[in-house]
């Protein structure tokens, strides 16, 4: 797939309906594992740029495929290994350019499937509406108090984007691109050029975004694997760092592959909805796949604005994520402590016939305002 570009992080689930398992909670222990095995890779038919660390080492590979860019100078094309590839039946001429730590041959599964040419990126078309004539869908915005409603009386998984790991001065996959140079396909780039001529600051560069990747934890983070536990319900991320792992709870991270691999279409209609927190495009298409599958389900935004994949029948929350989830978190919590103690008061009416209203009366209540607010 043309600029196709991905992380691979090892995940491996068997074969369940995840979408109805609890979260996946973590020891001390393997808080503290990092990211060992981490890889990058932007590829597309014309080249791949790998970046990883091995044993402890970052280092980075470039592969160009058929001819290099013109625009290199004749010394530049000299530091690069000209070899043959099989590739479909058809035979490819391969020039390589990589730093010492790179592994002499590269393991299977080191890089995660979707990374190699020819493996789709996605599963599905990635769910989007493009402003047209000043108009875009009008997705209800729901508070607090409703949402926490909605929880309790549905179905759901969370998923998270890099707007929940920003304020844990986790770099971006944008600041990473910029931060390295790297610009589409077509004539050599700044990676390029300083993988060439200035090879230390290209792995310093990485290595700076590979340590931000193990970041403490942030406040949402925390709260988020709070009310993980408590709905039991799964935390889902397009996210790479491992904020997450640190506040004790291990993200299913999604890709095409790992959908196609892991996952059966019809899972997708035991969800009433999806909620997304900081996740501003619906980049790895499980938005897109979701809705392709389960037309009625609905997805629930908590953002600082409107994301581009939510329609007119879907929801936001808006507000600042570092503050909403904490507050979230709380106010379940709140409404858990009242709903007991009013079981134990009717428990309790239980025995004085003539004063009990039955939990009947209180289930059809909770209904009436369910339906009112969705």
């Amino acid at each position: 797939m043309e600029n196709e570009k991905a992380f691979s992080v090892e995940n491996k689930v068997e074969k369940k309906n995840i979408f109805l398992e609890g979260p996946d909670l973590i020891s001390p222990e393997e808080k503290k594992k990092g990211h060992g095995g981490l890889n990058f890779c932007f590829s597309s038919n014309q080249r791949k740029y790998h970046l990883g660390i091995n044993e402890g080492k970052p280092f980075f590979k470039i592969e160009y495929f058929d001819t290099l860019p013109e625009n290199l100078t004749e010394e530049e094309k000299q530091k690069f290994e000209k070899t043959t590839r099989t590739e479909s039946e058809k035979v490819r001429t391969v020039y390589i350019l990589k730093s010492e730590a790179a592994p002499l041959v590269e393991k299977e599964g080191e890089i995660d499937p979707e990374t190699s040419l020819g493996k789709n990126y996605r599963i599905a078309k990635a769910r989007e509406f493009k402003k047209k004539d000043e108009e875009l869908p009008k997705p209800k915005e729901l508070n607090l108090a409703e949402l926490v409603e909605f929880l309790k009386n549905n179905r759901v998984i969370f998923y998270t984007g890099a707007g929940i790991s920003v304020s844990g001065n986790v770099h971006g996959m944008k600041d990473l691109e910029n931060s390295l140079g790297i610009r589409r396909p077509g004539e050599a780039d700044d990676f390029l050029r300083n993988c060439i001529n200035n090879p230390e600051a290209i792995l310093e560069a990485w290595n700076k975004f590979v340590e931000s990747l193990d970041s403490p934890p942030t406040e949402a983070h925390k709260s988020l694997a709070q009310l993980a536990q408590k709905l039991k319900v799964k935390i889902f991320s397009e996210n790479v760092d491992h904020l997450q792992e640190g506040a004790g709870v291990r993200p299913v991270r999604i890709s095409g592959p790992f959908l196609k691999e892991n996952v059966q279409v019809e899972w997708s209609k035991d969800l009433d909805a999806i909620i997304s927190i900081g996740l501003s495009h619906d980049d790895r298409a499980f938005l897109g796949w979701y809705k392709e599958n389960n037309p009625a389900g609905k997805i629930i935004s908590i953002d600082l604005v409107q994301p581009s994949y939510l329609g007119n029948e879907d929801f936001l929350v808006k507000g600042d994520l570092q503050k909403l989830i904490p507050e979230l978190e709380k106010e379940f919590a709140a409404k858990e402590k009242l709903e007991i103690v009013a079981s134990l008061s009717e428990a309790q009416t239980a025995k004085e016939p003539v004063k009990n209203v039955g939990s009947n009366h209180i289930l059809e209540g909770q209904k009436k305002f369910f339906h009112k607010i969705f």
